[in-house]
């Protein structure tokens, strides 16, 4: 992702995943050791509820409006996320971001990330999900892929990369966590937008419904956002 992360008054634009030199394995690198907070502040710290939390976890996707929903566990955090209506979500930004890589003399549409940045209990947090195919734009929606380990698989398959960022200033912790899928699906069912002088396009929406495991661990995801960026990864 970025730096450090910044106020809703200054969100980001999206942010690339590798820009963090962690292990897949990894859950957190505090500054200051999880172990030395309360038992309330690790609940605080760990524990993310945001929006409508009475709606349970997602079965399917919820729909163009842009949203994001997110609940399951990863290690020691829990997630219930449930931004039904970004309009409405004063404290939280949600993105999408394309990404093209040239192979020959055409442009394959290899990765898009979903970006959400997000106060809760007062800790400004940052979301990134990525996915990859060789070309998405060769299955449109509705398609479902199948998650795995592979880089830019061929196929109805796809990678499935999210990574979690906070950072508590009051207790010194700072928490970076990036982890990979190892089962699941991917259900995309929205890809709108109109390509630019570039032949890519920085605008629309995706949208679609994840169903990941990640180990023992597991998390459904409902998304619909908006593009703010595109780009030829040379």
């Amino acid at each position: 992702m970025g730096s450090s992360i910044m106020s809703l008054a200054t969100l980001r634009a999206p942010f690339s995943i590798g820009a963090f030199a962690l292990l897949l394995t990894c859950s957190a690198v505090p500054a200051s050791l999880a172990e030395d907070l309360s038992e309330a502040d690790r609940a605080l710290s760990n524990v993310v509820v945001a929006g409508e939390t009475g709606n349970g976890a997602p079965t399917a996707w919820l729909g163009e409006t842009p949203h994001f929903v997110m609940v399951g566990k990863l290690g020691d955090f829990e997630f219930n996320i449930q931004l039904t209506d970004m309009a409405k979500s004063t404290d939280a930004k949600l993105v999408a971001k394309r990404e093209y890589v040239p192979v020959g003399d055409k442009l394959t549409y290899a990765d898009f990330e979903i970006a959400l940045d997000l106060i809760t209990n007062g800790i400004e947090r940052s979301f990134e999900l990525e996915f990859e195919n060789a070309d998405f734009s060769e299955h449109l929606p509705p398609a479902e892929f199948a998650l795995q380990g592979e880089n830019f698989p061929a196929g109805l398959l796809s990678n499935f990369e999210i990574e979690s960022e906070w950072e508590w200033a009051e207790k010194n912790l700072i928490v970076n966590d990036e982890r990979l899928a190892s089962a699941g699906t991917l259900a995309t069912a929205l890809e709108t937008g109109e390509l630019n002088a570039d032949h890519i396009a920085d605008n629309g929406l995706i949208g679609g419904f994840v169903s990941a495991k990640f180990g023992e661990d597991a998390l459904v995801v409902s998304f619909t956002a908006p593009v703010a960026e595109a780009e030829i990864d040379d």
